[in-house]
């Protein structure tokens, strides 16, 4: 729980970095994502119930539409590979904490 947890704070500060840096206009969903991940970081940090399902399907929406939409902005493009990759760690890390408990 706390690795889930340390993920999604990361996830969430590269969210941050993102929209600082290129601005909120063209990444809004960044930074709807950077809110959403720090909440879910707090929920996992405190273990309330149901928060890995809520991480899975968030992360798993979260990591399609950046797939889908990773051409769309013309920008430098190595923190969204680098958002993808923590995302998709999330996803393991959830689909890990599920199948074991």
């Amino acid at each position: 729980m706390m690795l889930l947890a340390l993920l999604l704070a990361i996830d969430a500060v590269l969210h941050a970095v993102v929209v600082f840096r290129f601005g909120t206009k063209e990444n809004m969903p960044f930074l709807v994502f950077l809110v959403i991940d720090a909440a879910l970081a707090a929920l996992v940090y405190l273990a309330v119930p149901y928060c890995v399902w809520a991480t899975l399907i968030l992360s798993a929406i979260g990591l399609t539409g950046l797939t889908v939409t990773f051409n769309k902005p013309q920008r430098e493009k190595t923190l969204d590979r680098i958002i993808w990759v923590v995302d998709a760690m999330i996803v393991v890390c959830a689909i890990y904490l599920l199948a074991t408990s």
